[in-house]
């Protein structure tokens, strides 16, 4: 069975419903007919049973049909990647001198951009939906937190490589408040945890 936004979800997202919280609304926009309870706690990598029962006991979200088959990844960003980090590796050689100024700004407008540009080369709902997700975050510390769950979905998509490569950019630009749960994250994505 797959879980999909009904109408009341549908008015709820576009109303930015108050009765929604951020990790409620977060399931609602994910749930597009494609996802099965079970992958979409997968994908947010939490228990999120309490939050599933409520959207549906509320009307917000219903299940239907069989789950489908996981499609195969066919679009094939990791060749532009590679040369973007090829580029950025041979332009900057490493060196000791302090002096020169970072190679690019830290800021959280900056990581937006990188991370909808990121899923946009996905082309596919789910990335899709995280982009919105990314987009609609409210504060800080939930925009992170959604960039984070984009993360596990490029790596799922594309594959623990891919993945390094995004979150080695992110590294450059996150501010430097953010910079360890990335770090946490490279870890954990090297470790084989980040995959759902």
């Amino acid at each position: 069975m797959t879980l999909i936004k009904t109408d009341k979800g549908r008015e709820a997202l576009r109303s930015r419903d108050p009765h929604l919280a951020p990790r409620e609304r977060q399931i609602v926009i994910l749930a597009n007919g494609t996802h099965s309870r079970v992958s979409l706690q997968q994908l947010l990598a939490r228990d999120i049973g309490p939050q599933l029962h409520r959207l549906l006991a509320s009307g917000y979200l219903e299940e239907r049909g069989p789950t489908p088959p996981s499609q195969p990844y066919l679009s094939a960003p990791a060749p532009a990647t590679a040369a973007v980090g090829v580029e950025r590796s041979s332009a900057l050689p490493k060196t000791e001198d302090q002096s020169q100024p970072p190679r690019t700004r830290r800021s959280l407008a900056g990581t937006k951009m990188y991370i909808v540009d990121m899923l946009q080369l996905l082309r596919d709902m789910d990335a899709s939906s995280m982009a919105v997700c990314v987009h609609s975050s409210q504060g800080e510390a939930e925009f992170i937190e959604n960039v984070v769950l984009a993360v596990r979905l490029i790596v799922a998509k594309c594959g623990p490589s891919y993945g390094l490569r995004v979150v080695n950019t992110l590294l450059d630009t996150v501010p430097e408040l953010h910079v360890a749960v990335f770090q946490t994250l490279a870890r954990e994505i090297e470790a084989g945890g980040a995959q759902p």
